[in-house]
């Protein structure tokens, strides 16, 4: 499954393995987030299970006029 929407507008993390997820951590979400310039163009962030996010990586978002959700859940939908 892909992990982006139409045009960034939705970056999805809780759709890759587990096993994958929980190896991210905020140094590879934020140079992700930089590199799509995610300040402009990210509605919804979700790390579902992304277990070593601590927030840190998540600065390029600051001061986003666009943000309106980011999903830091520890379990995916129906699960």
């Amino acid at each position: 499954s892909a992990i982006v929407g139409n045009q960034w507008s939705i970056l999805d993390f809780g759709g890759i393995e587990k096993e994958l997820a929980v190896k991210l951590n905020d140094d590879d979400i934020e140079k992700v987030l930089l590199c799509i310039d995610a300040v402009n163009r990210v509605k919804r962030l979700k790390l579902t299970n992304c277990v070593n996010i601590t927030g840190v990586g998540l600065e390029p978002l600051r001061g986003s006029l666009i943000i309106e959700q980011i999903d830091l859940s520890l379990v995916g939908e129906h699960q």
